[in-house]
């Protein structure tokens, strides 16, 4: 078909136009660290710019070293999404910190609530694993330096704070002897390793004995990060890293159930981090399925629709283990453990891919999730509190009441005075390219 001068002149010049919008969504692409898929470009250049709405809400990020390399992995991509805020689960930990408490307070039909811990751990491996590869997915790698110093500022004013209250007291109310020997709990404490010491009878911190959940956390935070990325960078496949943690999960499990066969005593099957890995790891394979993007919308709609009923069986079934369990009960290390990590994985799956879930209602109520945001202040002093209590001779009832009134006015203190304006400080660690992520 022949144009005049005029039409020709029209076409080239809408054209012209086109081609520069094309270019402008390239350098904006590359910039945002995204990919535009050649899709994308053919339907942008086709007349009337068809899919140029799919285009500009593409959110597939890769670098050189996250780059898909295969039409699947491009989808995963494509899926993934950044967990932001999500109050339930403050609600969980809050439910968790409270069980625990009773738990220490001796509160009667609260004796397995030491399974407290365990939720605990599960949430910290399934949170830290989701932000170690929403990181890697937006940069192509993690910054461990910033990493271990976003963890030193969440946790580690909080406890100096508690240690040396606690050293300040020793000398002023015990004698040096007594208060030597909580100095040496301090130094324990601080060095993260009242989990060793527990587990292998060396010196067991007393009033500071809460502190093994601590050290077991601590260790994980410095092992997990460096173990995961290497894992990333050998395999590009991330149904294999999910594997290879589930396997890491498997192999604590099986180790356990060794040393219990081999008659290991609790104390040393109850605080190891080999023996309790298991626990990290099943939260830690649930946050790599959920935030590469392994969870199609398929398979998600079918787990909607059993999560209906298998997450309040398994709330039913904790609350079970929490009235009828005991830490040195053999079957706990058996198989009892594991029961409990499975349970709050339901529970946590249940809270993010089910907008009908019952149990998302009951963790959302603000007083629980407000709970569950001062739960390392409530952690960090109730023991010593209740301890301290038991030592001078109160009633159960005492430490029942007016110690969790204690706790809840030196948490609230520590939350609103130091631990909430230090986490202003993470954004420093926190790189500009993760941020907008």
């Amino acid at each position: 078909m022949l144009y005049s001068p005029e039409t020709m002149g029209a076409r080239i010049q809408g054209n012209g136009r086109k081609i520069a919008a094309i270019v402008a969504i390239v350098v904006k692409k590359a910039r945002d660290g995204s990919m535009l898929s050649c899709q994308g470009f053919a339907a942008c250049a086709g007349l009337g710019f068809p899919g140029w709405h799919a285009v500009l809400s593409t959110r597939a990020r890769v670098t050189l070293n996250s780059r898909p390399s295969s039409v699947e992995d491009v989808r995963m991509t494509q899926r993934r999404s950044k967990l932001g805020y999500v109050s339930e689960l403050d609600g969980l930990r809050g439910a968790a910190i409270l069980g625990v408490m009773g738990f220490h307070a001796d509160t009667p039909f609260l004796k397995g609530c030491f399974i407290g811990v365990d939720i605990f751990f599960v949430l910290s491996g399934f949170l830290i694993t989701t932000l170690l590869i929403q990181e890697f997915d937006e940069s192509g790698s993690v910054s461990l330096k910033n990493f271990y110093m976003r963890r030193v500022l969440r946790l580690g004013p909080a406890l100096i704070a508690l240690l040396i209250v606690f050293c300040l007291a020793s000398f002023a109310v015990l004698s040096e002897e007594k208060a030597s020997r909580n100095y040496v709990d301090v130094i324990i404490s601080l060095a993260y390793l009242s989990n060793w010491a527990r587990a292998f009878s060396i010196h067991p911190p007393d009033f500071l004995g809460h502190t093994w959940s601590l050290s077991i956390e601590e260790q994980f935070y410095i092992a997990w990060p460096i173990i995961l990325l290497t894992i990333l960078r050998v395999s590009k496949k991330r149904p294999h890293v999910v594997i290879i943690a589930a396997t890491i999960a498997l192999l604590s499990w099986i180790f356990r159930v060794y040393l219990s066969i081999n008659s290991a005593p609790p104390e040393r099957l109850y605080n190891g981090l080999d023996t309790r890995a298991d626990t990290l790891m099943v939260g830690c394979t649930l946050g790599l399925w959920l935030s590469s993007g392994l969870a199609t919308e398929k398979a998600k709609k079918i787990l909607q629709k059993h999560l209906v009923v298998i997450a309040p069986i398994s709330m039913v079934f904790l609350l079970a283990v929490s009235t009828l369990s005991y830490w040195r009960d053999p079957w706990m290390y058996y198989f009892g453990f594991v029961i409990v990590e499975l349970l709050t994985t339901a529970l946590v799956l249940d809270v993010l891919i089910n907008p009908q879930s019952i149990i998302r209602k009951v963790l959302a109520m603000k007083w629980l999730v407000w709970v569950g945001s001062i739960s390392y202040g409530l952690y960090l002093w109730h023991y010593p509190i209740y301890r301290t209590m038991s030592a001078l001779g109160f009633y159960r009832l005492d430490i029942i009441t007016v110690g969790s009134l204690v706790t809840f006015i030196v948490a609230v203190f520590s939350y609103y005075v130091m631990e909430r304006p230090l986490l202003k400080l993470k954004k420093r660690f926190t790189s500009e390219r993760y941020q907008r992520g």
